[in-house]
């Protein structure tokens, strides 16, 4: 019995041993550190509006929401420079998330409306009825169902003479979710159909297959409804 305990001592002090040496054995080569000395495994982007960009990341990601904001800002204002509306229209919609995240919803919409704008201008269809979809999430996550239903059906109006693509079966989703909440269950029902032919359409599973999870509890409660 003795010698169990003692080789089952040794074992252990192996065990802790190999713990201890295993991260050094398999990072043969220091990983790169930044300024702070912290981890940093992406350099700094060479491009001044790209370097921007990259650091209002890092700011969303450590939720520095006014220091974000400052830098898709920079880089909004490079782009703007450059003429590349494209990206100044895409930057936008970030800078409009970021405010989202900092419960910022006033400067979110205004965001928002200058991404669709600038879509606008860019005559990007996709892009414009995008971000109009963002402004209606953003009123459902503020319990503003009406004005989001407003700005669902301007989005749908973008994309009336569109073929099937994912940004509409979004929006037809995120109408979904919006009559879900007013509890408008036929009106949810019919929108989620409506998204789920469209993901059917353009062969996406994954958002073919969470529509009939979503349906199959609509239909669950419109028939408990109806008992």
């Amino acid at each position: 019995m003795k010698k169990f305990f003692v080789k089952k001592k040794f074992l252990l002090l192996v065990g802790f041993a190999l713990l201890a040496v295993l991260p050094f054995a398999i990072f043969h080569e220091p990983m790169p550190l930044g300024k702070n000395d912290t981890i940093n495994p992406f350099p700094e982007p060479t491009d001044p509006a790209a370097a921007y960009i990259q650091k209002a990341s890092e700011n969303y990601f450590y939720h520095e929401f006014d220091q974000g904001a400052e830098n898709y800002q920079k880089a909004i204002a490079l782009y703007e420079e450059r003429g590349n509306r494209v990206l100044v229209a895409k930057t936008y919609e970030s800078l409009g998330d970021l405010y989202v995240w900092g419960h910022d919803s006033e400067a979110a919409e205004k965001s928002y409306l200058l991404a669709v704008k600038t879509h606008a201008d860019n005559r990007d269809v996709l892009g414009e009825a995008n971000a109009l979809k963002e402004i209606g999430d953003l009123n459902m996550k503020r319990d503003q169902l009406q004005k989001a239903e407003g700005w669902y059906l301007k989005s749908l109006k973008v994309l009336e003479e569109e073929k099937p693509n994912r940004v509409l079966g979004s929006v037809h989703e995120g109408m979904g979710h919006m009559y879900w909440q007013a509890e408008k269950i036929p009106e949810a029902i019919e929108s989620f159909t409506q998204a789920q032919a469209i993901y059917a359409a353009l062969y996406y599973h994954m958002g073919y297959d969470h529509m009939a999870h979503v349906l199959k509890r609509l239909g669950n409660i419109s028939r408990a409804k109806l008992k």
